[in-house]
């Protein structure tokens, strides 16, 4: 995931090909050692450790205190435990939600708070459980899907949501839950994954280098942490009756999140658009003043259909 996985992911992919082999950091390396001596001896406790890793979202005490952004105000999130308030630029007009990526928080979504307003849009925001201002420093997948629902229910009339990476999943899996009965008309997922197991077959393997036993263990233990397989949490599956547009945007060249995975999207999803953003890599696409525009020019085609 991003702050203990995305990023793993991206420094390991960054480094240049045809250089002098990269030291890898000491904590990897002893990570490395560790679940290999831990898949020798103990398989099921060193599957567990890899879980509760892959579940975090950042290190322990790193939580941040609660501060209402420049022009917000808090509002209510009704019937969920982890999170219990976002931020909203209030206007009169339908909702724009912005949901973000797994390790980050919700400022990193706030460029684009101005161009939905500028269309009309009030915006809202939240920190998903164990992230930014939220309580934990590891949570699951059906919890960050949970509060996405929960938040949808507690705005009203939300007509747009804007997902980063990992974000992506929980909307489309909260929609999905809902039958896709909501208000939401269009949809733009950036930097998206199209599955979670897909991202955890990247970590453990790039990364971690686990053995195959171990990840059988990591699999057998997010099943249990989140109550459905990791394999549920696939975008194709999940937005297989999803009627409403859908614009994909994603750095051809991502370390992160590869191409492929957007490709995979755009094939299975219907009125999907494809569009590559190239040279942002995973995050700066959330910065970059052409995705903005182009996500402010979707939107507005989307709504006027």
């Amino acid at each position: 995931m991003e702050d203990m996985t995305m990023a793993a992911l991206q420094h390991q992919a960054s480094a240049p090909a045809a250089a002098a082999p990269v030291q890898l950091p000491l904590k990897l390396r002893l990570a490395r050692l560790g679940y290999r001596l831990g898949g020798m001896l103990a398989p099921a406790t060193a599957g567990r450790f890899a879980a509760d890793a892959f579940g975090r979202s950042r290190m322990k005490g790193a939580r941040t205190s609660f501060k209402l952004p420049l022009g917000a105000e808090a509002f209510g999130i009704v019937g969920n435990q982890d999170v219990q308030q976002g931020y909203v630029w209030k206007k009169n007009g339908p909702t724009a939600l912005l949901v973000h990526g797994w390790g980050s928080d919700s400022s990193s979504m706030y460029g684009f708070v101005k161009p939905m307003q500028t269309l009309g849009f009030q915006v809202a925001s939240f920190d998903a459980p164990a992230h930014g201002a939220a309580a934990g420093h590891k949570t699951t997948m059906t919890r960050f899907v949970n509060a996405v629902g929960a938040t949808i229910d507690s705005l009203d009339n939300v007509q747009v949501v804007i997902a980063h990476s990992l974000g992506s999943i929980a909307t489309v899996a909260a929609l999905s839950q809902a039958g896709f009965a909501r208000s939401v008309k269009c949809l733009v997922l950036l930097a998206a994954p199209s599955a979670l197991s897909n991202v955890l077959e990247r970590w453990s393997k790039d990364h971690l280098q686990l053995a195959p036993r171990i990840v059988q263990q990591v699999y057998r233990h997010l099943h249990a942490d989140n109550g459905v397989p990791l394999s549920h949490w696939d975008i194709a599956v999940l937005g297989a009756g999803m009627q409403i547009p859908v614009l994909v945007l994603h750095d051809p060249q991502d370390p992160v999140v590869p191409f492929c995975e957007a490709e995979r999207l755009a094939g299975s999803l219907h009125n999907v658009l494809l569009e590559q953003a190239p040279a942002l890599g995973h995050s700066r696409i959330l910065s970059a003043a052409s995705v903005k525009q182009r996500v402010a020019e979707f939107v507005t085609d989307a709504i006027s259909t």
